[in-house]
């Protein structure tokens, strides 16, 4: 039998005082959750390292593991070393070895040595601090009918519920089996989502409903835009009808001298570098009348 250690006498004296000893505690004061597995440093949960495979303490819970590769590459990518966090399933046999297969270490997280993200689920889910639900998410995962990726909201990543029964959701992204591009919606309480916009790999779009925009119909003759000439190098384009405020102005001479505007709301003024300037010139303005 193991003699106990000072240090973990003390912790079990430490915690006796304050009244939670419980033999989980004891048991965790006798294990070490560091190891050394093959060179790289490891912190776990739930599974020890032994006799060249893992071990499972409790096989009805899920075990976690951080490894901080020191030795070896990343088990699906030869080359890249990383701080992994693995995931082992609950109910598997106890002893394990393998990665990536459904009672192996399972990819939950990697850090690479190029500070890039492998993400081992179908999706992540962002919170927004203190914001009520429904919540964000951005998927690479199967909606029942196909794969998509993309921008989720109130709807989990596996499309089997929703945060918020009285809130619409709403994904935006690629419909890989497809070959497709989709913006769609599901109506509060519904997890059916309609098609509100595709576009197909031709470029080909279609949309449910239709495109609208206001319009700002020229009202007077000399609106929009007009033709003059220079007089002692300046022309003052005066509007029909004032402008809500100063527009763009766009002036193209047909001489070789540089010309500069000077908008207002009510006016534009062209200006030539030659003060003797009297080409002719195109004048276009830009922005909503009054």
């Amino acid at each position: 039998m193991r003699r106990l250690t000072v240090r973990e006498i003390a912790l079990a004296l430490f915690t006796f005082a304050l009244g939670v000893v419980t033999p989980s505690v004891l048991q965790a004061a006798e294990r070490n959750p560091f190891q050394v597995v093959d060179g790289d440093g490891w912190l776990t949960s739930n599974a020890d390292y032994g006799t060249g495979a893992w071990t499972a303490l409790n096989a009805a819970r899920p075990a976690f593991g951080l490894q901080l590769s020191e030795r070896n590459d990343l088990p699906f990518d030869r080359g890249t070393a990383g701080a992994t966090f693995w995931v082992h399933n609950a109910g598997c046999t106890p002893a394990f070895e393998s990665f990536g297969n459904p009672c192996g270490w399972q990819l939950g997280l990697a850090v690479t040595q190029f500070r890039s993200i492998v993400v081992g689920g179908n999706g992540m889910e962002i919170d927004g601090l203190d914001a009520p639900a429904p919540y964000a998410r951005v998927v690479n995962a199967s909606d029942g009918g196909m794969r998509v990726a993309g921008l989720l909201t109130n709807a989990y990543v596996d499309f089997s519920g929703v945060d918020s029964a009285s809130a619409p959701s709403w994904f935006s992204g690629f419909e890989l089996d497809r070959d497709a591009y989709a913006v769609r919606r599901a109506a509060p309480g519904s997890s059916s989502f309609a098609d509100l916009l595709t576009l197909d790999r031709d470029g080909d779009a279609a949309v449910s409903g239709s495109f609208t925009s206001a319009r700002s119909l020229q009202s007077a003759p000399n609106q929009w835009a007009t033709r003059a000439q220079l007089l002692h190098g300046s022309y003052t384009f005066r509007y029909a009808k004032p402008f809500a405020r100063p527009p763009v102005c766009i002036a193209t001479p047909e001489g070789s001298a540089r010309v500069r505007v000077t908008p207002s709301a009510d006016t534009c003024t062209v200006t030539s570098e030659n003060p003797h300037d009297a080409t002719m010139v195109d004048i276009v303005v830009v922005g909503n009348p009054s």
